[in-house]
C-alpha cells in the first residue's frame, strides 16, 4: 500500500506494485548517516518510508550545501541510475530514516518492462532539474 503513494509509481498495477516490493529490501540509517556519497557511482535508489534524507553537495574543501530535502513518499538516487554517472550529491540522514532499496539492474528491468514508470521517472528528473 505504500508503494501506491509513491509518486513514481502510483499509475502502476497492484502486480507490478507486488513485482516492486519483491525486489526492494529495507534499508534503515540513523540520524546524521551518509546515505550515498557524491562522486560515488550510484547503484541503488532510495524510496524514503520514514524521516527525511538532506541532499547535499560537498565541495573538495569546508561544508557542503543542502539542495534539498526529501520527505517519506519521495525517490532519491535515481539520477545517477539513469544517467550512469557519478552521484551528484550526497545524502544523509536527517533523524532516523527507514528506505526501501532498488538495485540498478532491477530498476533498468522495470523502465524496460514498465513504460508508465520510465514515463514517472522522466517527470521527476525533470523537476529535479527545475530545483
Amino acid at each position: 500500500m505504500f508503494l501506491r503513494r509513491v509518486p513514481l509509481f502510483a499509475d502502476l498495477t497492484t502486480a507490478d506494485l507486488k513485482h516492486i516490493a519483491l525486489i526492494a529490501y529495507e534499508r534503515f540509517f540513523v540520524d546524521g548517516e551518509r546515505i550515498a556519497r557524491q562522486g560515488d557511482i550510484g547503484d541503488e535508489l532510495y524510496i524514503i518510508m520514514a524521516g527525511q534524507v538532506r541532499v547535499v553537495t560537498q565541495p573538495e574543501a569546508g561544508e557542503g550545501r543542502e539542495l534539498a530535502r526529501r520527505q517519506p513518499g519521495e525517490v532519491v538516487g535515481e539520477m545517477a541510475i539513469v544517467s550512469q554517472e557519478p552521484r551528484m550529491a550526497s545524502l544523509f540522514a536527517l533523524g532516523d530514516v527507514r528506505t526501501l532499496v532498488v538495485e540498478q539492474k532491477q530498476f533498468e528491468g522495470i523502465l524496460r518492462e514498465r513504460p508508465d514508470t520510465a514515463l514517472a521517472v522522466m517527470r521527476v528528473l525533470c523537476a529535479r532539474l527545475r530545483e
